[in-house]
């Protein structure tokens, strides 16, 4: 059985990466007394092409948010892939770009926050999809760019994008979606 820990530091200060300019930051207030406890391991394990993984979440909350599995599944459904996995020379998904979204899932997610579709892309980035109450939220982890969003309300004809270290504007978007 292979060990991930995978941090998810909702409710606790954090500093992502730095490389390409990208370092979101979050520090949330304690929301209830709950927050202020010391923040618990859960494992979570995992089957994946035969092989069990036993992924570590850290969290104050009392149970593990309901996005937390669908969202961990996913990237070990995208980590199986082979090379070529499109025909078009898809490339494997990055792992530091893996971190990097796990991390800003980290800093604007809510317990209650709908989770994420997650898609591979073919130069071994990935992006996280949102696509609710005619609105849709895509955060792009692209293999040589800094992470970006883009934002649409189909009902009233809004776009918005920008940068993904913006965490103020991304748990926005992601509140008004949710």
């Amino acid at each position: 059985m292979a060990t991930l820990a995978f941090p998810f530091p909702a409710f606790l200060k954090t500093t992502a990466f730095t490389q390409n300019g990208f370092e979101p930051r979050c520090e949330r207030s304690a929301e209830s007394s709950a927050a202020l406890t010391r923040p618990k391991d859960r494992e979570l394990v995992f089957s994946s092409r035969g092989d069990d993984y036993r992924i570590v979440v850290r969290t104050n909350l009392a149970t593990t948010p309901a996005w937390v599995e669908p969202v961990i599944s996913d990237i070990m459904g995208i980590q199986t892939l082979p090379e070529n996995w499109d025909s078009y020379g898809g490339k494997k998904t990055n792992l530091d770009l893996i971190s990097r979204s796990l991390s800003v899932l980290g800093c604007i997610m809510e317990a209650a926050s709908p989770a994420p579709s997650v898609v591979p892309l073919g130069d071994g980035g990935l992006q996280l999809e949102w696509h609710r109450k005619q609105q849709d939220l895509e955060i792009t982890f692209a293999a040589d760019d800094a992470p970006q969003f883009f934002y649409r309300n189909r009902a009233i004809g809004v776009e918005q994008d920008g940068y993904a270290d913006d965490v103020i504007k991304l748990t926005q978007l992601l509140r008004k979606i949710a």
